[in-house]
């Protein structure tokens, strides 16, 4: 790898690395960002509930490792799951009171965080990351269709 590769991949896993499991409680990460998924889908929904498979598609992440959060979201009871009456295929998840009052106690406690971190390092300086972060994404966008179109024709 050339320096520039390491620079980019450097930065990459320090971004990885950054853990709110320590400030999140009575959840872990997975568990915080999928009440949180769900508690947004809940709002815009017309009975205030989300397909597992919706749940899946808004998370980018398999259905297996939903169901996996699900179940322990279930045994802490913050969520409740039923077959869709419409549709027994589908699967449909509700948060529970309880629930919404673990995610919110957690926003409350991202948010202490978030405003420190945001006065430590500046407004200044959180826009232009954001910027530098906006062109690496599209950047690699670009690169990584190109390299797909590329392996295509060979």
């Amino acid at each position: 790898m050339t320096g520039s590769e390491n620079d980019i991949t450097s930065a990459i896993k320090k971004l990885h690395s950054i853990s709110f499991n320590p400030i999140i409680t009575g959840l872990n990460s997975s568990e915080y960002f999928l009440l949180k998924v769900l508690l947004k889908s809940c709002e815009v929904s017309d009975n205030n509930c989300v397909k597992v498979s919706d749940l899946t598609k808004k998370m980018r992440v398999s259905a297996p490792s939903v169901t996996k959060i699900l179940n322990s979201l279930e045994k802490k009871e913050l969520i409740l799951r039923q077959s869709d009456k419409e549709n027994r295929r589908n699967t449909l998840v509700f948060i529970t009171d309880k629930g919404i009052e673990i995610k919110k106690k957690n926003d409350a406690n991202l948010s202490l965080v978030m405003k420190d971190v945001y006065d430590r390092v500046g407004r200044e300086n959180i826009i232009q990351f954001l910027h530098l972060a906006e062109l690496i994404q599209d950047a690699f966008d670009d690169e990584i269709k190109a390299f797909l179109s590329m392996r295509k024709k060979t």
